[in-house]
């Protein structure tokens, strides 16, 4: 989680751009304290670092990106008995290593950027014993299916071991409905700048095996979850068993107050009725089992027997992940995905199949086409979307050959690659409004500065139209220009005014024209 969320919808123009991520996806930014969530001492209280629960969760820290971005990471091991002359690793999520990764984005082995840290145990009363250490390495990190990132520090197990922090071991298999939980995080978002340490939230697991989007992102087998006092910052924080034992996934986004729809900083959940928008302040976590499954006592292993986390070997697919309603001036709306092959060459055919997305198996090779050849030039893919509206995924897995039953192709139907697009003929469910302020000018008149308002993310733009009273109509469309966030300034001395709005979603639906008087 960030500790940056801007105003309407988590990055919506260029000013809440900033703000709506850190209002889901749980990083923080250096600044904008205030968005989001605001975590309440008694749903989070802070850990006491001799408490039971602060021995316990030594090993969870404050992780710190660039440009001042924060998380919450914890030192893990394989065995939890690690050689003491190893760089010691710690994990979080993907987004806190990189939020501008997409769909199908994987990162390997790349050297960390300048200015990442950790301090471990980073409670609120032990501040002689916090310690920073760099972030030298991202071992592995990606947003496609789980949001993890496994980052090496420069300092060894050893060094951490005489900070009496023990690197936690990970649950081999996700938790069930019903689990009671607990999780370790550092909220920004809305805590008080010396009250920025880790804390507790006690909860249970309120459903398994979730696929949610959140804005580019497609992720399966997640844990909805009834935490509270999650916030920017919290992201990567330590998810457990109740007694503590097991780390069984970790936090990463929650649904923020007053956000409306799906979109960033509003994750939905998909399945057979399509998207479903989720209460209030529901937290999630991406599990941390596939990530077991790499892991050995000398690190992370890719190609170790029974590793199912994706190498980021599969085809390149370049989509804008589109809204869109079902026709279109154009006609029927269509997918809008290229097709190339990975760096290494390694597939030089492709096939396709689609469907809602949390329905749609993308790992069974049941129901894909036959497969085209692929070149280096790229395949493109126009078929039509389905009409039905909802949230409909492009599963895209590249092969050796043209028979998609062919033994070459199991590693394909692994990690395939995807892309999404959101078919949505319904209209806005709210009505626009409109911010109206009235002011003195230099030359002692009185003027009006008004401005539509965002309602992430039913409505994220306008057209408008002005002019007096009398005169103007804003059932006719002419005259509507589209708002380019600037306000209109309106004398009082020439009015009364009609300030006309016209609201759409991404889909481009639009409300019906609304008529503001300006007096």
């Amino acid at each position: 989680m960030r500790d940056v969320v801007p105003p309407a919808r988590i990055r919506l123009l260029a000013a809440s751009a900033a703000a709506l991520i850190t209002a889901g996806t749980l990083w923080a930014g250096p600044a904008h304290a205030a968005d989001g969530p605001v975590p309440r001492d008694h749903d989070a209280p802070l850990i006491d670092a001799g408490s039971a629960d602060g021995l316990r969760f030594r090993a969870s820290g404050r992780l710190v990106g660039g440009g001042g971005t924060t998380c919450t990471a914890t030192v893990v091991h394989a065995t939890g008995k690690p050689d003491p002359a190893r760089k010691a690793l710690i994990l979080s999520n993907g987004h806190c290593a990189d939020d501008s990764m997409r769909t199908n984005d994987v990162v390997v082995d790349q050297p960390a950027p300048d200015g990442w840290s950790f301090i471990p145990a980073f409670f609120h009363d032990n501040a002689a014993e916090h310690r920073k250490f760099t972030v030298e390495r991202v071992v592995y990190a990606t947003m496609k299916d789980i949001d993890v990132s496994l980052l090496q520090l420069s300092a060894t197990y050893g060094e951490l071991a005489a900070l009496k922090v023990t690197p936690r071991t990970l649950a081999d298999r996700p938790v069930a409905a019903g689990t009671p939980l607990r999780a370790a995080h550092a909220p920004t978002d809305g805590v008080e700048e010396d009250k920025r340490f880790l804390r507790l939230s006690t909860c249970r697991a309120t459903a398994a095996a979730v696929s949610l989007h959140e804005s580019s992102w497609l992720w399966r087998d997640f844990t909805r979850t009834d935490c509270l006092g999650i916030s920017g910052g919290s992201s990567g924080g330590a998810v457990t068993t109740a007694d503590g034992t097991r780390l069984v996934g970790l936090l990463n986004t929650v649904a923020t107050p007053g956000y409306l729809g799906c979109g960033l900083g509003r994750p939905c959940e998909g399945g057979p009725a399509g998207l479903v928008v989720p209460k209030d302040d529901t937290a999630y976590a991406t599990p941390v089992d596939a990530v077991a499954s790499c892991l050995d006592g000398t690190g992370l292993r890719l190609r170790r027997t029974g590793c199912r986390l994706d190498r980021g070997e599969q085809v390149t697919v370049e989509s804008p992940g589109q809204h869109t309603r079902s026709h279109t001036p154009q006609g029927p709306a269509r997918w809008d995905a290229r097709v190339t092959p990975d760096k290494a060459g390694r597939h030089t055919y492709v096939a396709f199949k689609s469907g809602l997305f949390g329905v749609t198996d993308c790992t069974s090779p049941h129901g894909y086409g036959r497969p085209q050849r692929l070149t280096a030039a790229g395949v493109d893919h126009k078929d039509p979307l389905p009409p039905r509206e909802g949230l409909h995924v492009l599963c895209v897995a590249g092969g050796p050959d043209g028979s998609a039953h062919g033994p070459g192709w199991a590693a394909s139907f692994a990690h395939p690659s995807y892309a999404w697009a959101r078919v949505d003929d319904t209209p806005p469910t709210v009505a626009p409004t409109v911010d109206i302020r009235s002011f003195e000018g230099e030359d002692g008149g009185k003027r009006f500065w008004v401005r539509p308002v965002y309602a992430p993310w039913e409505i994220t733009s306008y057209k408008v139209k002005y002019g007096p009273k009398a005169g103007t109509d804003c059932a006719a469309p002419e005259g509507y220009r589209p708002f380019l966030g600037v306000p209109t300034t309106l004398e009082a001395a020439k009015g009364p005014w009609t300030y006309c709005v016209i609201g759409y979603d991404n889909a481009e639906n639009p409300t019906p024209p609304t008529p503001f008087t300006v007096a």
